[in-house]
């Protein structure tokens, strides 16, 4: 009976240790069992500070309407860009996409370098800024600057392909800079426009996609998306509905140009319905590099607020993604190094639990699974005694 019960003891906390330690571990592996790899040798020229200034003209080219779709803000920025390319080369190649929502005329601007490749790499931010500060407390009908969400991300695009323009012909690929429109006047505590959805941009893209590019003989290798990528203390997600082997080694080549904060091996798990999620389903693997923009104001409290404003922008956190996209493509598709040993064509991919299911998750198991155990044992008992 001594051992019965000693058996019984063992078996109880065997299963409790398991139900405790399976739920935990599992994730844990799945997130640092990526393919490990090391960046290659080469030096970086992409500049936070140059970004900063591209973040600062967008925020004063219209201080009233600033780049809400419709308004001659949203006219000016697409022009900026046009002149900020062609600066970098007057025969830069750019395409205008129009359409219309709601009546309203909007417009995706798309730019390519090295057309002579037939694989493409596309680069993405929305520049739209919200046209009502719904999460403001004290102004929710005012315009949103969009400093961040907008602006930050346009603005590593640019710095982005002065630095890799220059690097061209050592370059094996064919790079697309796709500026998006109407990306954030959906609804949360309202509208930013009234019965606008979320992603209007690159949803119309993607339904135009074929007009853009010659399918017989081009394709796409990723998409990497840049949303709000430039506020203090920059600390990005593992975006679910990203392409996980993309994302991770997105990750992983931050980490080891030593941004462990914006890049940490424990990041929140959620998914963001964004601007990637159309190339998502179109079949190409993509990548949101986005922070945690909820839970204000424990996470980033400027987000859909006029405090979204060039005072929370920081010039090391536009340097730091500016950096890590610009190592990734080096690491990928520099001519004349050693084969990289990378997750290309980025197939893999597996989703986690959202955070915050995760945590519910962790918590309720070992509960049921004791409470199993403990009438079990009773039953046992019971029987025992008879």
């Amino acid at each position: 009976m001594v051992l019965i019960k000693k058996s019984y003891k063992l078996i109880t906390i065997t299963f409790i240790a398991l139900i405790v330690v399976i739920p935990i571990t599992i994730p844990i592996f799945l997130l640092f069992n990526n393919n490990k790899f090391t960046n290659i040798n080469i030096e970086l020229q992409f500049d936070g500070d140059t970004a900063y200034s591209y973040v600062a003209y967008q925020i004063n080219i219209n201080t009233t309407h600033y780049r809400i779709p419709g308004t001659q803000g949203r006219e000016d920025c697409a022009q900026y860009f046009i002149t900020k390319f062609h600066q970098i080369d007057p025969t830069i190649s750019f395409t205008l996409h129009n359409f219309t929502i709601h009546s309203i005329g909007c417009q995706n601007v798309l730019f390519k370098i090295n057309e002579n490749y037939s694989n493409i790499l596309i680069l993405g931010a929305h520049y739209d800024s919200r046209a009502k500060a719904t999460k403001d407390s004290t102004n929710p009908d005012l315009p949103v600057p969009g400093a961040n969400d907008g602006a930050s991300g346009s603005a590593v695009l640019i710095e982005l392909a002065r630095v890799l323009y220059e690097k061209r012909h050592n370059l094996s690929l064919q790079i697309w800079f796709l500026f998006f429109d109407a990306e954030d006047q959906g609804r949360d505590y309202d509208y930013g426009i009234f019965e606008w959805d979320w992603c209007y941009g690159s949803r119309k893209f993607v339904q135009d996609i074929d007009t853009f590019y010659n399918s017989s003989n081009e394709s796409f290798d990723a998409m990497i998306l840049l949303d709000m990528v430039g506020g203090n203390n920059l600390r990005f997600i593992a975006e679910q509905r990203s392409t996980s082997s993309l994302l991770n080694e997105l990750f992983e080549t931050g980490r080891q140009l030593g941004f462990t904060s914006a890049f940490p091996s424990d990041p929140t798990v959620s998914s963001v319905f964004d601007d990637h999620v159309a190339f998502v389903d179109y079949g190409i693997p993509s990548a949101d590099l986005i922070i945690k923009f909820w839970n204000a104001p424990i996470e980033w409290p400027y987000h859909h607020t006029t405090g979204d404003d060039l005072s929370h922008i920081s010039s090391t956190s536009l340097e730091i993604t500016g950096k890590t996209v610009e190592q990734f493509i080096y690491n990928n598709y520099y001519e004349g190094t050693n084969p990289f040993q990378g997750s290309f064509p980025w197939s893999g991919d597996f989703d986690l639990l959202d955070s915050e299911l995760f945590i519910f998750v962790i918590i309720i198991i070992p509960i049921v699974g004791i409470a199993v155990i403990v009438l079990y044992l009773h039953s046992r008992s019971n029987k025992d005694n008879k």
